[in-house]
């Protein structure tokens, strides 16, 4: 980790390198939610002095990726059922809307750069790393053609703040991975009727298909003990 960290860092001020990795590994469930943040641990395992990692920490918990707790300092945010459930339906009304948007103006090289990120999308599903990175091209190669910068920010926003819980539904469901590609594979034909309509309901549909809550349930109840 340490060393996908810092490459490309140089320039980056010492609150900006903390901020990425710690951005990172929540980002990437490897510091999963209720995990205590150790300030003199970042610091050390970055070289830097514990301030700027303190400001990184008081940053991200003004994002919401941190809880600041008196008595435990920062530890990472957990979602709870009902808060994963939300943003998932707050990021299918407003991607399904930026897809209805796209649809109408979307060309042909814009359908192609979609339709090659799918084909990335089906040769990373043996990695989950991949996967997700594919995953986001996707995503990202249809938003390029959205008119509303906001809706777009947000929307990402969204999808970051629930990227750990779809990795953990990829590995715990053996059929999550199947089902996603061919729900991508619906999404770029409907983008190509041109219909807003199709792309709109198309795209709610697809984000709202996995039942992440459910799936994430199975598997701590399968993990705890008796």
């Amino acid at each position: 980790m340490a060393a996908d960290t810092r490459h490309g860092e140089q320039g980056l001020s010492a609150q900006a390198r903390a901020y990425r990795y710690l951005f990172e590994e929540i980002r990437c469930g490897r510091l999963a939610g209720g995990t205590h943040v150790v300030a003199e641990g970042v610091a050390q395992a970055l070289g830097v002095s514990r301030m700027p990692v303190r400001e990184a920490i008081r940053q991200l918990a003004s994002e919401g990726y941190l809880t600041l707790r008196s008595n435990r300092g920062a530890v990472v945010t957990a979602l709870g059922p009902e808060e994963i459930t939300e943003l998932f339906e707050m990021r299918a009304v407003l991607e399904g809307h930026a897809a209805g948007l796209v649809a109408s103006r979307i060309d042909a090289e814009g359908l192609e750069e979609v339709a090659l990120s799918l084909q990335r999308l089906d040769r990373a599903r043996r990695d989950i790393d991949w996967f997700v990175r594919a995953h986001d091209q996707f995503h990202d190669a249809l938003l390029r053609y959205c008119p509303r910068p906001r809706i777009v920010a947000e929307i990402v926003r969204i999808r970051t703040a629930t990227e750990p819980y779809l990795r953990l539904t990829l590995r715990m469901s053996p059929t999550a991975l199947a089902f996603t590609l061919a729900e991508h594979q619906e999404v770029l034909d409907a983008l190509r009727t041109g219909s807003g309509e199709t792309a709109e309901a198309c795209m709610r549909r697809h984000i709202l298909a996995t039942d992440i809550v459910s799936i994430l349930a199975r598997g701590r109840a399968a993990a705890s003990p008796g």
